[in-house]
């Protein structure tokens, strides 16, 4: 296999262990911050969707439908940062 055809298996192992060190600094920073962290990681996510050239596996959706879920994943979790009384 070419390295070309490991950049996307690597990315999503980073953003994966990305995501796991954001829930797990829940414990250090408070569970409200890192839900807005995860907030702000699903709207970069719905960027970078819009950004990305459609090739490989994003050829199996539609743009709109990942930005869509992506966003709105993003407003609310925000929303449930903000406003749940999170210890």
């Amino acid at each position: 296999m070419s390295e070309s055809s490991h950049t996307p298996r690597r990315l999503a192992y980073v953003l994966v262990v990305a995501v796991v060190a954001i829930a797990l600094s829940g414990l250090l920073i408070g569970v409200g911050r890192a839900v807005l962290a995860l907030a702000v990681f699903a709207a970069a996510g719905a960027v970078a969707r819009i950004v990305t050239p459609v090739q490989g596996a994003f050829r199996v959706r539609r743009r709109a439908i990942d930005v869509g879920v992506l966003v709105v994943f993003a407003l609310v979790l925000a929303f449930l940062g903000l406003t749940t009384p999170l210890s």
